[in-house]
């Protein structure tokens, strides 16, 4: 095994970049057959396959077939079984007297409703986190939060939630890994191993990592930043990467972010006591990092260019959108567009229509069922009959007023019914021609942004009252948290007033 290069890339850095370079000069040399290359996301590593087939049109997608999560990976080396289900987990709870969501046992959140789970959540959760830090029964008991079950209580649990997963033949995710560590002496002989956002690894995806770069033949290349480790409520370990031993190669200039505001973000990265150490310099002059007491004040600014508005915690998301709503802007939630993306592809098509064009009749359906309500729009007994029609069909207006009752041909704003405020809202987005177009502002969770940007960032700094007691037990993981949030800016950062008494300090 040969010592691996691991390459330091602070937020902005080019890593994505150094990576596909990197891979570029294997690749002239290997198959992308006898290459792994894992990262947070599925998205993420496919990206990087598509963008070596550029470079490499010999190569077809099919043979990066190790372009995955390690999540992914595992499952398909693994002996088959199915993943559990939303189903699975309600009946695991009937069986066990247990109160489960599945819905938030199959999600991998910010933890931030963890107050509101039930005993089950709660014990598949630490249930999980024992087996992905590798704790003993005694370690998991001693991190939990807002709950007191004792180690046998636990190790009870979690024993009955193993034998229902064998009984059904099934796999949770944490299962998935711990079958391929144990498989591991049978996966294909690999030349390369790149391991991309290492800091957000597990120890048990440690593991995994240090077998396969063990083989005799294989380089290793891993990829990370310390600093935006903020997984660590699912078991992310950035210490491993921290300490371990490599050729390091620090990306040390941002393109990202402006001085200003990388000046700022280092203040924040100062606070965190265990990282490595190393500077970063920007490329560019300039950028602001400006207090506002209330998003209202950023009306005029918000007209123009791309903004992510962060909230810590996604019960502040809340907030966000009534004030957006009241400002009259267009943007995106985690809890719902302000327009429906429907509705947005429904009035270009509804005016298309009225001007003789056919239209795709799945179009037709939603504006029939949702939109069109008065009695002079379609006339009675037709609304139904619209979904006798195949939804790749193309109908025109006179199709639909002979056959299907369609009675106006009034324009969308006098044809269909909507709320007062949404009608205002979508008028004015067709006015500023923004009708159709992906959202300029998205409001959002700090964790949901991971890895991305915009030119204009708004950094809401309060906290539940389980992120707080986080905060005061291990702050690195917040001050790692918000580090993220502050970098994902090109241009301007906006520190928001707290809303609430119990806030991180930015």
């Amino acid at each position: 095994m040969t010592e691996p290069i691991i390459y330091v890339a602070s937020a902005g850095t080019g890593k994505s970049t150094a990576l596909l370079n990197d891979l570029a000069e294997q690749l002239e040399t290997h198959t992308p057959e006898t290459i792994v290359f894992t990262t947070f996301t599925n998205a993420g590593a496919q990206e990087t396959a598509k963008r070596a087939m550029e470079r490499f049109p010999q190569f077809k997608e099919y043979q990066f077939r190790y372009f995955r999560t390690l999540h992914s990976i595992a499952y398909r080396s693994i002996p088959h079984k199915k993943v559990i289900t939303f189903r699975d987990y309600i009946a695991l709870g009937k069986q066990l007297g247990l109160s489960i969501n599945a819905k938030r046992a199959l999600s991998g959140t910010d933890n931030n409703n963890y107050n509101e789970f039930s005993l089950g959540d709660k014990l598949l959760h630490l249930d999980a986190l024992k087996r992905n830090r590798r704790l003993t029964w005694s370690q998991v008991a001693q991190i939990q939060e807002l709950s007191n079950f004792s180690p046998s209580e636990i190790q009870d649990f979690s024993e009955k939630y193993q034998k229902f997963r064998l009984q059904n033949h099934v796999y949770d995710f944490t299962d998935q890994l711990e079958q391929f560590l144990t498989s591991l002496d049978s996966f294909p002989n690999i030349s390369n191993l790149y391991v991309d956002e290492a800091q957000d690894l597990c120890k048990l995806q440690w593991e995994i990592i240090n077998q396969l770069s063990k083989q005799p033949k294989t380089r290793t290349v891993v990829a990370g930043d310390d600093k935006q480790a903020i997984y660590g409520f699912n078991g992310g370990d950035p210490r491993t990467l921290i300490t371990l031993p490599g050729r390091r190669k620090i990306l040390s200039t941002t393109y990202r972010c402006p001085s200003n505001i990388l000046e700022y973000a280092e203040t924040i990265a100062q606070r965190i006591k265990e990282k490595q150490k190393y500077t970063c310099q920007s490329n560019k002059m300039g950028g602001s990092v400006q207090r506002v007491r209330h998003l209202k004040q950023l009306k005029d600014e918000m007209k123009q260019g791309t903004w992510f508005i962060l909230v810590r915690n996604r019960k502040f998301l809340e907030h966000i959108e009534r004030t957006l709503n009241e400002m009259g802007v267009l943007f995106e939630s985690d809890l719902g567009s302000s327009l429906d993306p429907k509705l947005c592809e429904a009035i270009p098509a509804w005016e298309e229509l009225i001007r003789g064009y056919g239209v795709e009749s799945r179009i037709i359906k939603h504006i029939y069922h949702n939109y069109l309500r008065g009695a002079d729009t379609v006339a009675y007994g037709f609304k139904k009959t619209i979904f006798n029609i195949d939804d790749d069909e193309t109908v025109t207006w006179e199709q639909l007023n002979e056959g299907f009752g369609l009675l106006t041909k009034l324009p969308w704003n006098r044809a269909f019914t909507l709320p007062q405020f949404l009608m205002e809202l979508a008028q004015k987005a067709e006015r500023d021609g923004e009708l159709g177009k992906p959202p300029r502002i998205r409001a959002t969770t700090i964790h949901a942004v991971k890895g991305r940007e915009a030119e204009n960032v708004v950094l809401l700094p309060d906290q539940t009252r389980l992120t707080r007691m986080g905060f005061q037990k291990n702050p690195d993981d917040e001050h790692r948290v918000f580090y993220v949030g502050a970098t994902r800016t090109r241009n301007n950062l906006f520190l928001h007033q707290p809303l609430t008494d119990q806030f991180y300090p930015l």
